[in-house]
Protein backbone atom coordinates (compact mmCIF):
# COMPACT_ATOMS: atom_id res chain seq x y z
CA UNK A 1 0.00 0.00 0.00
CA UNK A 2 3.17 2.57 0.78
CA UNK A 3 4.52 1.73 -2.06
CA UNK A 4 1.57 2.49 -4.03
CA UNK A 5 1.05 5.52 -2.49
CA UNK A 6 4.19 6.65 -3.22
CA UNK A 7 4.40 5.87 -6.77
CA UNK A 8 1.22 7.98 -7.34
CA UNK A 9 2.82 10.93 -5.30
CA UNK A 10 5.66 10.69 -7.61
CA UNK A 11 3.41 11.23 -10.94
CA UNK A 12 3.87 14.29 -12.72
CA UNK A 13 1.34 16.84 -13.23
CA UNK A 14 2.22 16.99 -16.97
CA UNK A 15 1.22 13.58 -17.73
CA UNK A 16 -2.24 14.87 -17.02
CA UNK A 17 -4.37 17.17 -19.97
CA UNK A 18 -4.87 20.59 -18.30
CA UNK A 19 -7.46 21.26 -17.79
CA UNK A 20 -7.69 25.05 -18.43
CA UNK A 21 -6.05 24.62 -21.95
CA UNK A 22 -8.82 22.03 -22.71
CA UNK A 23 -11.62 24.33 -22.32
CA UNK A 24 -9.44 27.46 -24.16
CA UNK A 25 -9.30 25.20 -27.22
CA UNK A 26 -13.21 23.87 -26.54
CA UNK A 27 -13.90 27.55 -26.06
CA UNK A 28 -12.61 27.76 -29.57
CA UNK A 29 -15.92 26.93 -30.82
CA UNK A 30 -18.10 30.00 -29.26
CA UNK A 31 -14.99 32.18 -30.82
CA UNK A 32 -15.95 30.76 -34.30
CA UNK A 33 -19.31 31.61 -34.27
CA UNK A 34 -18.93 34.56 -32.71
CA UNK A 35 -16.43 35.95 -34.98
CA UNK A 36 -18.49 34.30 -38.02
CA UNK A 37 -21.49 36.03 -37.07
CA UNK A 38 -19.92 39.31 -36.70
CA UNK A 39 -18.34 38.74 -40.26
CA UNK A 40 -21.64 38.11 -41.90
CA UNK A 41 -23.02 41.27 -39.76
CA UNK A 42 -20.04 43.27 -41.15
CA UNK A 43 -20.53 42.66 -44.30
CA UNK A 44 -24.05 42.99 -44.59
CA UNK A 45 -24.10 46.48 -43.16
CA UNK A 46 -20.84 47.58 -45.61
CA UNK A 47 -22.99 46.55 -48.42
CA UNK A 48 -26.43 47.91 -47.55
CA UNK A 49 -26.41 50.40 -44.58
CA UNK A 50 -22.56 52.36 -45.63
CA UNK A 51 -22.75 54.97 -47.90
CA UNK A 52 -20.12 54.05 -49.91
CA UNK A 53 -21.60 55.13 -53.54
CA UNK A 54 -23.12 58.56 -51.86
CA UNK A 55 -20.54 59.74 -50.17
CA UNK A 56 -17.04 58.07 -51.35
CA UNK A 57 -14.16 58.36 -49.21
CA UNK A 58 -16.34 60.38 -46.76
CA UNK A 59 -18.47 57.13 -45.94
CA UNK A 60 -15.09 55.89 -43.88
CA UNK A 61 -16.29 58.82 -41.42
CA UNK A 62 -19.77 57.66 -40.82
CA UNK A 63 -21.21 55.90 -37.61
CA UNK A 64 -22.27 52.81 -39.91
CA UNK A 65 -18.59 51.90 -41.19
CA UNK A 66 -17.11 52.47 -37.97
CA UNK A 67 -19.81 49.91 -36.97
CA UNK A 68 -19.29 47.80 -40.00
CA UNK A 69 -15.04 47.94 -39.44
CA UNK A 70 -15.23 47.44 -35.98
CA UNK A 71 -17.59 44.52 -36.14
CA UNK A 72 -14.54 42.63 -38.85
CA UNK A 73 -12.30 43.52 -36.61
CA UNK A 74 -13.36 41.43 -34.05
CA UNK A 75 -14.26 38.87 -36.16
CA UNK A 76 -10.49 38.86 -37.81
CA UNK A 77 -9.60 38.94 -33.64
CA UNK A 78 -11.46 35.62 -33.13
CA UNK A 79 -10.40 33.83 -35.41
CA UNK A 80 -7.15 32.08 -34.74
CA UNK A 81 -8.97 31.06 -32.13
CA UNK A 82 -11.45 29.71 -33.75
CA UNK A 83 -9.25 28.07 -36.07
CA UNK A 84 -7.63 26.55 -32.60
CA UNK A 85 -11.40 24.76 -31.68
CA UNK A 86 -11.77 23.48 -34.95
CA UNK A 87 -8.60 22.22 -35.49
CA UNK A 88 -8.65 20.69 -31.84
CA UNK A 89 -11.30 18.79 -32.71
CA UNK A 90 -10.13 17.26 -35.95
CA UNK A 91 -6.40 16.77 -35.38
CA UNK A 92 -5.62 13.41 -35.39
CA UNK A 93 -8.05 12.96 -38.62
CA UNK A 94 -6.41 16.32 -40.16
CA UNK A 95 -2.96 14.46 -39.98
CA UNK A 96 -0.05 15.94 -40.72
CA UNK A 97 -1.57 17.84 -43.84
CA UNK A 98 -3.92 19.41 -41.70
CA UNK A 99 -1.07 20.78 -39.01
CA UNK A 100 0.60 22.51 -41.87
CA UNK A 101 -2.71 23.61 -43.17
CA UNK A 102 -3.19 24.48 -39.82
CA UNK A 103 -0.44 26.49 -39.57
CA UNK A 104 -0.40 28.86 -41.87
CA UNK A 105 -3.69 29.66 -41.82
CA UNK A 106 -2.97 30.45 -38.42
CA UNK A 107 -0.03 32.36 -39.54
CA UNK A 108 -2.27 34.17 -42.14
CA UNK A 109 -4.83 35.14 -39.91
CA UNK A 110 -2.68 36.79 -37.47
CA UNK A 111 -1.22 39.02 -40.04
CA UNK A 112 -4.38 39.83 -41.47
CA UNK A 113 -5.72 41.21 -38.56
CA UNK A 114 -2.91 44.50 -38.92
CA UNK A 115 -4.97 45.13 -41.49
CA UNK A 116 -8.56 45.14 -40.20
CA UNK A 117 -7.02 46.86 -37.62
CA UNK A 118 -6.13 49.72 -40.01
CA UNK A 119 -9.65 49.20 -41.38
CA UNK A 120 -10.85 50.75 -37.85
CA UNK A 121 -8.35 53.50 -37.48
CA UNK A 122 -5.78 54.23 -40.23
CA UNK A 123 -8.45 54.59 -43.07
CA UNK A 124 -10.67 56.98 -41.46
CA UNK A 125 -8.26 59.03 -40.55
CA UNK A 126 -6.50 59.06 -43.97
CA UNK A 127 -10.17 59.58 -45.54
CA UNK A 128 -9.87 63.17 -43.37
CA UNK A 129 -6.38 63.98 -43.53
CA UNK A 130 -5.38 62.91 -47.17
CA UNK A 131 -8.25 61.87 -48.99
CA UNK A 132 -6.94 62.21 -51.99
CA UNK A 133 -4.95 59.01 -50.94
CA UNK A 134 -7.65 56.89 -50.40
CA UNK A 135 -9.35 57.53 -53.85
CA UNK A 136 -6.17 56.33 -55.45
CA UNK A 137 -5.78 52.89 -56.39
CA UNK A 138 -3.02 50.08 -55.17
CA UNK A 139 -0.54 51.29 -57.43
CA UNK A 140 -0.33 54.11 -55.75
CA UNK A 141 0.26 53.22 -52.19
CA UNK A 142 3.55 52.81 -50.57
CA UNK A 143 5.59 50.44 -51.97
CA UNK A 144 5.85 48.84 -48.33
CA UNK A 145 2.52 48.85 -48.23
CA UNK A 146 1.97 46.69 -50.89
CA UNK A 147 4.22 44.42 -49.78
CA UNK A 148 2.65 44.13 -46.82
CA UNK A 149 -0.68 43.28 -48.75
CA UNK A 150 1.33 40.46 -51.24
CA UNK A 151 2.43 39.29 -48.14
CA UNK A 152 -0.61 38.80 -46.03
CA UNK A 153 -3.44 38.69 -48.13
CA UNK A 154 -2.14 35.66 -50.21
CA UNK A 155 -0.70 33.58 -46.90
CA UNK A 156 -4.23 34.30 -45.52
CA UNK A 157 -5.96 32.81 -48.64
CA UNK A 158 -3.76 30.03 -49.25
CA UNK A 159 -4.01 28.84 -45.70
CA UNK A 160 -7.79 28.76 -45.35
CA UNK A 161 -7.83 27.12 -48.46
CA UNK A 162 -5.69 24.15 -47.38
CA UNK A 163 -7.67 24.20 -43.90
CA UNK A 164 -10.74 24.15 -45.78
CA UNK A 165 -9.46 20.59 -47.75
CA UNK A 166 -7.69 19.03 -44.49
CA UNK A 167 -11.05 19.86 -43.01
CA UNK A 168 -13.05 18.53 -46.33
CA UNK A 169 -10.39 15.00 -45.77
CA UNK A 170 -10.68 14.41 -42.53
CA UNK A 171 -14.96 14.08 -42.54
CA UNK A 172 -14.86 15.11 -38.55
CA UNK A 173 -17.31 18.44 -40.02
CA UNK A 174 -19.62 18.72 -42.50
CA UNK A 175 -18.24 18.92 -45.76
CA UNK A 176 -20.58 21.22 -47.12
CA UNK A 177 -19.24 24.03 -44.51
CA UNK A 178 -15.30 22.98 -45.93
CA UNK A 179 -16.10 23.80 -49.30
CA UNK A 180 -17.77 27.17 -48.27
CA UNK A 181 -14.46 28.13 -46.35
CA UNK A 182 -12.52 26.90 -49.51
CA UNK A 183 -14.79 28.23 -52.03
CA UNK A 184 -14.92 31.74 -50.10
CA UNK A 185 -11.29 32.79 -50.96
CA UNK A 186 -11.29 32.71 -55.01
CA UNK A 187 -14.52 34.14 -54.16
CA UNK A 188 -13.17 36.98 -52.53
CA UNK A 189 -10.01 37.57 -54.86
CA UNK A 190 -11.59 37.14 -57.92
CA UNK A 191 -14.76 39.53 -57.71
CA UNK A 192 -14.62 43.20 -57.78
CA UNK A 193 -13.46 44.38 -54.53
CA UNK A 194 -15.29 47.84 -54.76
CA UNK A 195 -16.07 48.94 -50.83
CA UNK A 196 -20.06 48.38 -50.72
CA UNK A 197 -20.48 45.99 -53.47
CA UNK A 198 -22.13 42.80 -53.13
CA UNK A 199 -18.91 41.17 -55.07
CA UNK A 200 -16.95 42.61 -52.25
CA UNK A 201 -18.97 41.05 -49.66
CA UNK A 202 -20.00 38.10 -50.78
CA UNK A 203 -17.10 35.91 -50.37
CA UNK A 204 -16.41 36.84 -47.15
CA UNK A 205 -20.08 36.24 -46.07
CA UNK A 206 -19.93 32.52 -46.99
CA UNK A 207 -16.43 32.83 -44.95
CA UNK A 208 -18.35 33.68 -42.03
CA UNK A 209 -21.13 31.18 -42.56
CA UNK A 210 -18.73 28.40 -42.73
CA UNK A 211 -17.20 29.34 -39.13
CA UNK A 212 -20.66 29.52 -37.55
CA UNK A 213 -21.44 26.03 -39.17
CA UNK A 214 -18.16 24.51 -38.10
CA UNK A 215 -18.50 26.22 -34.83
CA UNK A 216 -22.23 24.92 -34.25
CA UNK A 217 -21.13 21.24 -34.97
CA UNK A 218 -17.93 21.08 -32.72
CA UNK A 219 -20.24 22.15 -29.84
CA UNK A 220 -22.47 19.20 -30.32
CA UNK A 221 -21.20 15.97 -28.97
CA UNK A 222 -21.92 13.06 -31.29
CA UNK A 223 -19.17 15.30 -33.08
CA UNK A 224 -16.76 14.10 -30.06
CA UNK A 225 -18.22 10.91 -30.52
CA UNK A 226 -17.60 10.58 -34.19
CA UNK A 227 -13.74 11.52 -34.02
CA UNK A 228 -12.71 9.41 -31.10
CA UNK A 229 -14.51 6.64 -32.90
CA UNK A 230 -12.58 7.20 -36.13
CA UNK A 231 -9.44 7.54 -34.53
CA UNK A 232 -9.67 4.10 -32.41
CA UNK A 233 -10.38 2.32 -35.88
CA UNK A 234 -6.71 3.56 -37.39
CA UNK A 235 -5.32 2.31 -34.20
Amino acid sequence: MTTLKQQRAVVPSEAFPSDGLSRFVGAGAWAAMAGGSAMVASLLMDWLVVPHEQLGTEAFLTSSYLVSSGLRLLSLVLLPWALIGIYGRQSREAGTFGLLAFALAFLGATLTVGNVWAEVFVWPTLAQAAPGMMSGSVADMSSYLVAGLNVSFPLFGLGLILFGVATFRAGVYPRWAAVLLILSIPVTMFLDPTPGTFQESIGQILLGISLVALGLFCLRPDARVVSLESGREER
